[in-house]
Parts: C-alpha cells; structure tokens; sequence
C-alpha cells in the first residue's frame, strides 16, 4: 500500500458505527477522517484524495446519500476505492437503489469483519 495514501473516510450518521469503524480501521493501521453525511463525504474526498484509500459509506444517509456520493466520487477519480455498508434489508435496498454494483458489508459488523472487508477491498492480504 501507497504509504501516502492510507486515510480511509468514513461516511456514517450513526455515531455507534462511526465508533466501531474508526477505532477497527485504525487498529489496522489506517488513519481515518469521518463525515457524516454523503455531502460531507464528497467535500472531504476532494481535500485529501490524495490521501484516501477507501471510502467507507453508509448507502441510506440524509441529504446526500451513500450512492450518490460514490458516484459522484467515481466520476472524479474511477479507481477509487469504495466499501458500502447498511443495516436495511435487501428488499429495501433494492427498491431504493436497484443497481448496486460496489463491494458491501451488512451492519451491524464485527470489528475483524470490517478489517478483513477493507484489506480485501484494498488487495491486501490478511497477515497469517
């Protein structure tokens, strides 16, 4: 891994996961920045791409959602790296957002869970 490049940006509204995500990411050795929303998300993406290895979103937040937020991303930087997350139902998913074609994780998560999603996310292999 680039060692510039090693802030991954969580975009979450629930403080609880927030908590979970932040202190699991850096116990991998990541360092984390935290939005709260998708809007704030995008805004903080453009300040330190540079930086961001992964984007870590909620799909369903208030005002800019999950989604629209990686595409917005994905247009500015295609090989961005993003790791999508919710606690709703498949059923509810797919009525809000039918296509959804980035890497996932259901809440609520184990903290190894997320380690593991993210180094794969990333193309790093687990240490033995």
């Amino acid at each position: 891994m680039n060692p510039e490049k090693n802030i991954v940006l969580v975009v979450d509204d629930e403080q609880i996961i927030v908590r979970l995500a932040t202190t699991a990411i850096a116990a991998a050795g990541f360092r984390v920045t935290v939005a709260e929303n998708g809007g704030a998300g995008l805004e903080c993406y453009e300040k330190l791409k540079d930086q961001i290895c992964l984007i870590l979103a909620d799909v369903l937040m208030p005002a800019v959602n999950g989604l629209e937020m990686a595409k917005q991303i994905l247009e500015i930087d295609p090989d961005a790296k993003i790791l999508l997350m919710s606690g709703y139902s498949d059923t509810v998913l797919k009525t809000q957002h039918p296509k959804q074609d980035l890497p996932f994780i259901r809440k609520p998560f184990l903290a190894d869970d997320l380690i593991r999603k993210t180094q794969s996310v990333l193309g790093i292999s687990a240490a033995a």
